[in-house]
């Protein structure tokens, strides 16, 4: 459905609407991404502002939430939640790959808070992947909080947060 430039709703709104329907219908599902800006973009001939006015109602009704660098996802139950990144497949980018390998790394306990994690260069060599590959791996792990990373002395595994308050 094609928004309609005759109506009274701004057009940014129409096209909230129809991505919202798309949600109501089960086309589009909690956890799930929305389409990225430009398939919308693509999609209504509109302006790539428009998509993100859109995007932002839809966020500000609390139907979906975005994830910076990944996109935009149903909301479930009204809340935030980040989508099951980490039951990836060969489908995934590589990075995407490797961050989930190096998680289980450390959800196992093999890389310990405090401790580095494998180098870009160990990345490269034991993933056979390019360092820019390696590095977005490691910067994903990063804006998730899982590592952090010391100008010219490497990234390392994030001190835990204990919920006890």
């Amino acid at each position: 459905m094609d928004p309609d430039h005759e109506l009274v709703a701004p057009i940014y709104q129409q096209i909230g609407k129809i991505i919202r329907r798309r949600i109501e219908s089960g086309e589009l599902r909690p956890g799930q991404p929305i389409p990225s800006e430009q398939a919308l973009v693509e999609e209504f001939g509109v302006a790539r502002e428009t998509v993100r006015r859109a995007v932002a109602w839809l966020r500000d009704q609390g139907i979906v939430h975005t994830v910076p660098q990944r996109g935009s996802f149903v909301t479930v139950d009204g809340a935030a939640v980040d989508p099951p990144v980490w039951s990836t497949g060969d489908e995934a980018p590589a990075y995407l790959r490797i961050a989930t390998l190096v998680k289980k790394r450390i959800d196992a306990g093999l890389l310990k808070p405090g401790r580095p994690i494998p180098s870009e260069k160990q990345l490269c060599q034991e993933f056979e992947v390019s360092r820019v590959t390696a590095r977005k791996a490691v910067e994903y792990l990063r804006d998730l909080g899982l590592v952090h990373t010391v100008p010219r002395r490497g990234s390392y595994v994030a001190p835990r947060h204990d919920k006890t308050d």
